[in-house]
């Protein structure tokens, strides 16, 4: 894998490491105690840039969980129970990937789990002094349950002192060289800029999205609100339909799901999303500014009503200060930031209008139109190590 090497008009004076921390959440999966997923996930930090990768300081905040009954009322291995055993419930769910979403574990589970979190201490001080994605990282680890978003709260409180955080939850990947450098000099720049999400398959065209769900009126609100920093015009060929970027992404496992790409790029060409983008940019070239000249590529920053929990970057005072503040009651103890922010930002849209209910939330999608998304998502739910492929298999054998 290639990391970036990205051009760009101007950089923040200070340090990336001094600007920004990676706060990285995960919690029980039925992949555990394997590291692979984690590392799968480190290993694409190098699409972010070297700094990024491995020179931030990086937070895994590892949230903690409620061990389930056997139906018999008896544990798997002992009857014995322990005092440092965590509190034991007895509702069940569907499917195992929808018990432990809900932070849900067996005891076998939960005793995987507490080996994850051992191989996963091993594996951040063994990286220590060394040129591995995982030097520089701190793992946390929460007693109880928290859920996505209060787990992400005690990282906030505790753990960060820089200005802004990256976000990434524990399956999400980084798909190709991503600007995350220069996203930050934008933000910098320009304090209406919050939050910015990069881009993933079920956003990739959240114009379009967007306009079957508000009115003429609103789709051409949002149309002028769309924000292209100076910061994001970025030389050396490296974004749009052409550019190095796209050619260093990671290829897709099947020729099915190549296909499926090919298809979602041909789908783009053709949406709103990218038709707006390319009527600017001709606006742009009859004007003496001119625009995407000498390799170089403007992108965008797309409003969206909905708080994607996808990686973002964040002002760490806004989440803090604003989000996160117990007056408010945004997020919900249990769940994820986007379940109960995002239906509020829509709300604030349609109390004080739609540029100014955006205002106070400032979230953003990075756009390069490409064509292709910057993250991809390994599902860590569904999961299986070669391992575990191996167990499957013996049991239908069976």
């Amino acid at each position: 894998m290639e990391s970036c090497t990205l051009a760009e008009e101007t950089k923040p004076q200070l340090p990336l490491a001094e600007l920004l921390t990676i706060i990285v959440t995960t919690s029980p999966i039925r992949s555990n105690p394997s590291t692979e997923l984690l590392q799968r996930t480190f290993d694409t930090f190098q699409f972010a840039g070297r700094e990024f990768a491995y020179e931030c300081k990086k937070i895994i905040i590892c949230d903690g969980c409620r061990v389930l009954e056997d139906d018999s009322g008896e544990n798997t291995d002992s009857d014995e129970k322990k005092d440092d055993d965590p509190p034991k419930i007895t509702r069940k769910y569907a499917n195992v990937k929808q018990t432990l979403r809900n932070g849900i574990a067996t005891v076998d589970q939960a005793k995987n789990y507490d080996e994850f979190k051992k191989r996963l201490h091993k594996l951040c001080t063994d990286s220590r002094g060394t040129q591995s994605v995982f030097c520089n990282t701190t793992v946390v680890e929460l007693e109880e349950r928290h859920g996505y978003g209060f787990a992400l709260r005690h990282a906030l409180y505790n753990s960060v002192e820089t200005p802004y955080v990256c976000v990434i939850q524990h399956d999400r990947t980084f798909m190709r060289p991503t600007p995350i450098r220069q996203v930050l000099s934008a933000m910098e720049s320009r304090e209406e800029i919050k939050y910015v999400t990069m881009s993933m398959k079920s956003n990739l065209n959240y114009y379009d999205i967007f306009s079957s769900k508000f009115s003429r009126r609103a789709c051409a609100e949002l149309k002028t609100m769309i924000v292209r920093p100076q910061e994001l015009n970025i030389k050396g060929s490296m974004y749009g339909p052409n550019g190095h970027s796209i050619a260093n992404m990671v290829e897709p496992p099947s020729e099915k799901r190549r296909r499926l790409r090919d298809v979602a790029r041909e789908t783009y060409k053709a949406s709103h999303q990218n038709i707006i983008y390319e009527e600017w940019v001709e606006s742009e070239s009859k004007s003496t500014r001119g625009v995407n000249q000498d390799g170089s590529h403007q992108l965008s920053l797309t409003p969206t009503l909905f708080w994607y929990d996808n990686t973002h970057i964040v002002r760490t005072v806004h989440y803090r200060d604003f989000i996160f503040n117990p007056v408010f009651k945004m997020v919900a103890r249990g769940g994820f930031v986007e379940d109960k922010l995002s239906p509020i930002i829509k709300r604030s849209c349609e109390r004080l209008g739609l540029e100014d209910g955006h205002a106070k939330f400032g979230c953003y999608i990075l756009d390069d139109h490409s064509g292709d998304v910057f993250t991809g998502h390994l599902d860590g739910g569904s999961y299986n190590t070669a391992g575990l492929h191996v167990k499957k298999n013996a049991s239908e054998r069976r």
